[in-house]
């Protein structure tokens, strides 16, 4: 009880089970009598207190650690609140020393301590999930696996999440500390050492943070690109992969992932309705799309009823922008399937690998053998989906081709070998130490290597439409070319394999009889050399001309359309005009007709442009 009881207290009624602390009450008052009654249960004791001017009722517990005074009443009673003489604003001193006793009475009161531990625990808290925070971020930015066997700290197998707790827990002590109290504790214990809903919790929360500054950035920017591309997961779950591309503030164009949308379908209808339902989620208006790129599958590239002709529908500016990179790698697979001698080639380049990676005793003989040839390598595994990267295969067979030579003759003759392995060794051996494979390996080898590094350029994130349309058209010139080197292949065949006759060469030309109401279709049957220039060589060299053009036809479109703000300080004033003219007629809602004399002005301005920045992603960085 505080100094403010100055005067008397005139105790009413007490319990006879009652037993207070009457010293420590009659150091600030006097108790002048105390009135008992029958009830048994009662547990507090209620007084009159009288100050100077007011009187008030007081109820004493029997535990006078919880003696408060109310704020409406004023009242003494038994609660598990505790007000001080600060709660009542209307309270003041006249001797100012007696307010050092009611500061240190503050102090001490519940509240405050309340106050103090909440805080503490919070300040606590925030920094455990700090920790714990950037340890989910460090992991799931890498793709490594949270959860391991169990969740026992100190096992080996509780997995990358708490193995990495435990690590920066040797050099951070309240993380140690942490750890020490809180682990092992089992379910129903707070301790965010568990990574089964945890780190799900987290990574859905960060995903969500991620995605809205995404959607803040496509907004500022307003106008953005799709990207839609459908492949199956691990659990051979088909889903649909979107990714938007814009330009930032500062002027560079970045593609952001936003999202998966599983069992959509393969119909142009249902994936269009999916795409649309996300991005109104997103609160993206699909009017200001102005690109979409997808495969080259019907469904998806379709003109009347494909993916890129039903968004055109909700945005009619929305170019369609097939991928260069994966049309460039349909060029490659077209052209390998269209002759049967070039579909076989690809196929005993595989069995190679296949053979020897089956056995570690093949591989070791394998690689003793390239080990004394200069420059040779490891043979390589067909990638089915990359096409372009079969020039690591070929390579690898071309300047290892004496020593995979050696290797296969050493298992075919090693008498401890099983006989279904010798007979393998022998047939491929005898595959490819012919003038017919060593002719189309060299053949391939020099336009693979061609395919991967176009492919790798048309795959850089700054590149525009006009180096695409310039890389295939320096790629088809380079195929004309090499088109009349047949001799040259040829010549540096028979070098490398030391055979100057093809297979059908050492056998006799297989002719059909004619019967006597037949006649002569007039079938021209080749012989020598010329069956492989002409039934192999030319067909494959045109056939990579022809589908080149075909599919450069989409992107030299756009460029006639957008190409010339690559080229404005070689295009005269009044061809600049035309172009700019048919731009703004074309995006009407986007562009004013002043913008015709504003390229006309840049033009002027970009001459004092460095060379380095004269191009489209340069000229829109502020």
């Amino acid at each position: 009880m505080s100094n403010q009881v100055k005067d008397q207290i005139y105790v009413r009624t007490v319990s006879t089970s009652i037993d207070f602390d009457k010293k420590e009450a009659s150091q600030n008052c006097k108790i002048k009598n105390i009135e008992t009654n029958n009830v048994d249960t009662l547990e507090t004791v209620k007084c009159n207190v009288k100050d100077s001017n007011v009187q008030y009722d007081c109820w004493f517990s029997n535990d006078p650690a919880k003696w408060v005074l109310n704020e409406s009443e004023f009242d003494y009673y038994s609660k598990n609140q505790r007000k001080t003489k600060f709660s009542r604003p209307v309270s003041g001193y006249i001797n100012w020393k007696n307010c050092l006793l009611d500061v240190n009475h503050h102090e001490k009161c519940i509240k405050l301590t309340e106050s103090v531990q909440i805080n503490k625990e919070e300040e606590y808290w925030t920094k455990l999930l700090h920790r714990l925070i950037e340890t989910i971020s460090f992991l799931a930015t890498r793709g490594l696996a949270f959860r391991g066997d169990n969740e026992t700290i100190g096992s080996k197998f509780n997995g990358n999440y708490l193995g990495c707790l435990e690590l920066l827990s040797k050099f951070d002590p309240f993380l140690a500390n942490h750890i020490d109290k809180y682990s092992n504790k089992g379910r129903g214990n707070v301790s965010y050492l568990s990574s089964r809903i945890l780190c799900d919790e987290f990574i859905d929360l960060m995903s969500k943070t991620v995605l809205q500054c995404i959607v803040k950035e496509i907004k500022i920017a307003k106008y953005f690109s799709i990207i839609v591309d459908s492949t199956p997961d691990v659990t051979k779950v088909d889903q649909l992969t979107v990714a938007v591309r814009y330009i930032c503030k500062d002027g560079s164009p970045v593609e952001r992932f936003i999202g998966f949308l599983p069992s959509v379908g393969h119909k142009a209808k249902e994936m269009e309705l999916e795409l649309m339902k996300m991005f109104k989620n997103l609160d993206i208006d699909m009017i200001n799309c102005r690109g979409q790129s997808f495969d080259n599958a019907n469904n998806m590239s379709g003109i009347y009823n494909g993916l890129q002709a039903r968004i055109k529908q909700k945005s009619s500016t929305a170019e369609f922008v097939p991928c260069s990179a994966h049309s460039l790698n349909l060029v490659g697979t077209f052209v390998a399937e269209l002759t049967s001698t070039g579909n076989t080639f690809f196929l005993r380049a595989q069995n190679l690998y296949t053979f020897f990676s089956a056995s570690t005793s093949r591989w070791n003989t394998l690689s003793k053998e390239l080990d004394q040839i200069p420059n040779a390598q490891l043979l390589k595994n067909l990638c089915p989906t990359r096409w372009s990267s079969r020039h690591s295969v070929c390579k690898s067979i071309k300047n290892g081709y004496v020593g995979i030579l050696a290797a296969l003759e050493i298992i075919y003759n090693d008498l401890n070998q099983r006989n279904a392995v010798k007979h393998e060794s022998k047939s491929i051996y005898n595959k490819i130490k012919s003038l017919d494979f060593v002719f189309l390996l060299v053949v391939w080898t020099p336009l693979l290597e061609r395919f991967d590094k176009t492919s790798k350029s048309l795959q850089l994130i700054n590149i525009d439409l006009s180096c695409v349309v310039s890389l295939y058209d320096s790629f088809v010139c380079y195929i004309q070319e090499q088109r009349n080197n047949f001799e040259i292949f040829l010549s540096e065949a028979i070098k490398i394999s030391g055979i100057n006759k093809f297979s059908w060469e050492e056998t006799r030309t297989k002719r059909r009889n004619i019967f006597f109401d037949e006649e002569s279709s007039g079938e021209v049957i080749f012989s020598n050399s010329d069956k492989m220039k002409n039934e192999a060589f030319i067909p494959i060299m045109d056939a990579l001309i022809l589908q080149l053009n075909k599919r450069k036809e989409a992107y030299t479109k756009l460029c006639d359309k957008f190409g010339f703000f690559s080229d404005m300080e070689i295009i005269e004033a009044s061809e600049l005009r035309k172009k700019a003219l048919k731009l703004v007629e074309y995006y009407v809602n986007d562009l004013e007709v002043e913008f015709v004399e504003e390229i006309v002005q840049f033009k002027k301005y970009i001459i004092n442009f460095p060379k380095e920045t004269k191009n489209m992603q340069g000229m829109l960085k502020p």
